[in-house]
């Protein structure tokens, strides 16, 4: 209960000014012209894994980095709208250059979910609150369900990057075998650099014969 009076207090001094510029007169995290001025990378994938296509929306670097290590490192939770915002802006694009037809009626969210005991630390999984906003513009319905973390690892940002690899190994359960067979997994992350932390997750659904996954990121 002390937690929450906190945050939501916190939220009401943070939310008046933009982290990027300063700006307090949208009373946003990230003000309007800052969200513009966000450009995205090429709507074709970056990187792929196990035959998967991974679409990131922008580099890791400037007003996203900041945005993003405020939402998971300073408790700002109001920063998961302007992320989901820059994700769906991505993700209509990429759908329009790819010719893809990724839509509520043959599509599922599943993001790439934190360890109980980082969600129990935060307060909050970030990921799943960035994945809800971007259902909400999507209208795509969510299921984080299917995907647990099994193993703390240590952040991923923290480890080298022919290290990162083994520190997901067998990191992600994936379950409800064949839930989704008609459908395509649109599983979401924040940051991919190595790509090891979605490939050790593609590699977990895809024995649940999940096979049909495309991966957004925010940042790379």
């Amino acid at each position: 209960m002390i937690k929450d009076i906190f945050e939501r207090f916190a939220d009401l001094i943070y939310k008046q000014k933009c982290v990027v510029c300063g700006c307090s007169k949208t009373n946003q995290i990230l003000c309007k012209n800052c969200l513009k001025a966000v450009q995205n990378l090429s709507p074709y994938a970056q990187r792929k894994v196990q035959g998967v296509n991974i679409f990131c929306a922008a580099k890791y670097k400037d007003s996203i980095k900041i945005l993003i290590r405020n939402f998971k490192f300073n408790r700002r939770k109001s920063a998961a709208k302007p992320c989901a915002k820059i994700l769906y802006s991505y993700f209509k694009k990429v759908c329009e250059a790819n010719k893809l037809n990724l839509n509520p009626k043959n599509s599922i969210l599943v993001c790439i979910p934190s360890h109980p005991l980082r969600v129990f630390r935060r307060g909050y999984c970030h990921t799943e609150i960035i994945t809800k906003e971007f259902s909400k513009l999507s209208g795509i319905n969510t299921d984080f369900t299917i995907l647990k973390k099994l193993k703390n690892t240590a952040p991923q940002y923290k480890i080298r990057a022919d290290k990162k690899a083994r520190n997901v190994l067998g990191a992600f359960q994936a379950k409800y075998k064949n839930r989704y067979k008609d459908k395509t997994i649109i599983l979401t992350d924040d940051i991919t650099t190595t790509g090891a932390t979605l490939n050790e997750a593609v590699f977990e659904l895809k024995k649940n014969n999940y096979n049909n996954i495309i991966c957004f990121t925010l940042a790379c």
